[in-house]
């Protein structure tokens, strides 16, 4: 459970690193709402993708 916990905080903050980014070099400026809402959509995303996978491993072992 703590490296799956660590796996999350490593690509949130990648995610962030990212974010800010391409916000700053193509605009200039940073909007924390969209900054929110990308963060949360990104975690989503994650936890599913490694539930989805989870299912897949576990079909492959029947």
């Amino acid at each position: 459970m703590e490296t799956q916990l660590r796996m999350y905080l490593a690509g949130t903050i990648a995610a962030v690193a990212a974010f800010l980014f391409v916000s700053l070099a193509f605009s200039g400026q940073f909007n924390f709402i969209h900054g929110g809402v990308y963060i949360v959509f990104f975690i989503v995303v994650m936890v599913v993708f490694a539930n989805f996978v989870k299912w897949a491993e576990s079909l492959e072992f029947n």
